[in-house]
């Protein structure tokens, strides 16, 4: 341990004994192991060299010297060392009695950071118990189990299956064995992590083992089964989505039951079957409609998805009158300034390019991308949505290099971003072709719609609106 590693390993450690996240400076002159480094005031000192690069910070309060770490993050990762130290090989009911039972803040994000170095070691013992305790200790135990699956063989092995013990599915096996909610919790938990991580390989396989497990007659399972739709292929996911119906109004006293209704309805959609989608959103427009209290951001979503549904219909009158009901929602919610109005509006000047009004859609794309830029950034989802769209009304009008170029733009973000398989791609791709056949590049051209199908089958089957309509390009080409 170098002497600034020892430094800061003891200041964690008086903060977990003494259950404060300040310590007096002038107490630390006599501690035995920290000292003399304390008292040095040489500017190459353990001490000093702290202060001098931020790590530390000292403050006065009543008229006492103070030190403590300066970023939090770092503190909880130093105390997470000193707890799994100080508890290693032992029952996990010690590491229960330090959350419920020291004061210090912070503590519970230490034990968080003990728990990710057991599983980096591949030790889940203590993990799992911790989740059979339940109480507020949970919500520190599912950035564990998301780093286990991340380090699990067939992750760590690029997809191959070792003979290791510790990969996915023995990972879920074991969480799922006599699952409790608090076992469904960690794993949701766990899973929007990884999402907000990007993990997308680690998603991939993770939900085509879940996929594969019987447990649609628990809702904690529906709502997980629901997230990981968009992972797995066509076949698979009109296969959950049957058995996610089949099931699911066993659950109609549940509070819950319109959102996860709505969901299955959105996947339809997303599976081209039309009809079924706006019969289940409408129905949970209708049960929300019922309820007491306010849903209007549900009902804002439900009129959203019910355009994009006639949209794919062909019917854009429709389309347009659903849109513009999200549009005043979103207006009504948000104000005119926020991400989610200025996705609403997207919409509307979707509509306004199918109907050929491509200067005004063109104005309202930029406002769109400079707020998407401002809130989410560049590598973002929704601003390569923007890049893509804001390129297809330029290439309308003729200006096929700009386009070009905010299809790329789109693209070179989803590739970052997305996994390999997410269907954002398939319209990169077949964007990309469309302006390479304007320029003549036929056969470029040609691969790039092969690549978009591929995709789009991948996700959506071969009765896909978008899939016909590939084809017929590359019939043409």
């Amino acid at each position: 341990m170098t002497s600034n590693h020892l430094l800061l390993y003891r200041l964690a450690e008086l903060m977990l004994e003494n259950e404060q996240h300040n310590l007096p400076v002038d107490a630390l002159f006599e501690d035995e192991q920290i000292g003399d480094f304390v008292k040095s005031i040489q500017i190459d000192s353990p001490y000093q060299q702290m202060l001098f690069e931020g790590v530390l910070t000292e403050t006065v309060r009543d008229e006492k010297l103070y030190v403590s770490f300066t970023v939090e993050g770092y503190f909880h990762y130093v105390l997470g060392e000193v707890i799994y130290n100080r508890t290693e090989g032992r029952n996990p009911q010690e590491l229960k009695d330090i959350v419920d039972l020291n004061k210090l803040n912070g503590v519970k994000e230490g034990i968080e950071q003990c728990l990710i170095r057991d599983v980096n070691l591949k030790q889940f013992e203590r993990l799992f118990c911790l989740i059979d305790f339940g109480g507020g200790i949970t919500k520190y135990c599912s950035v564990p189990f998301a780093h286990g699956l991340l380090h699990a063989d067939n992750i760590q092995n690029e997809f191959n299956k070792t003979n290791h013990s510790l990969n996915i599915e023995y990972l879920i096996e074991s969480l799922l064995e006599n699952p409790t909610e608090n076992d469904f919790n960690v794993l949701l938990d766990s899973i929007i992590y990884l999402e907000q991580s990007q993990k997308n390989k680690c998603l991939l396989y993770l939900f085509n083992i879940l996929c594969n497990l019987n447990k649609y007659g628990n809702i904690d399972f529906i709502k997980i089964a629901i997230k990981g739709i968009p992972y797995l292929e066509q076949e698979n996911k009109l296969e959950i989505l049957n058995n996610i119906e089949f099931e699911i109004d066993k659950f109609t006293n549940n509070e819950e039951y319109p959102e996860i209704i709505f969901e299955i309805g959105t996947k339809w959609l997303l599976s081209a079957k039309y009809d079924k989608a706006i019969a289940l959103i409408e129905k949970s427009k209708s049960i929300f409609e019922s309820r007491a209290g306010n849903f209007d951001n549900k009902i804002e979503k439900i009129y959203s998805n019910l355009g994009a549904a006639y949209w794919y219909l062909g019917n854009i009158d429709m389309t347009q009158y659903y849109f513009q009901l999200s549009y005043e929602k979103c207006i009504q919610i948000y104000g005119i300034q926020h991400k989610n109005t200025s996705g609403s509006l997207q919409n509307l000047a979707l509509v306004n390019v199918l109907k050929e009004q491509y200067e005004e859609s063109i104005l309202i794309f930029k406002k769109s991308l400079d707020l998407s830029l401002k809130e989410e950034g560049f590598n973002h989802p929704n601003t390569a949505r923007i890049y893509s769209n804001l390129g297809s009304a330029y290439l309308k009008v003729g200006n096929i290099n700009l386009a070009y170029d905010l299809f790329q733009k789109a693209l070179s973000i989803d590739l970052k971003v997305l996994h390999q398989f997410h269907p954002n791609l398939a319209l990169d791709f077949d964007d990309i072709g469309d302006v390479l056949f304007e320029k003549g590049d036929k056969i470029e051209a040609l691969n790039h719609y092969k690549k978009s199908k591929s995709i789009f089958i991948q996700n959506h089957g071969n009765n896909y609106p978008h899939v016909k309509l590939l084809e017929e390009k590359i019939n043409k080409l």
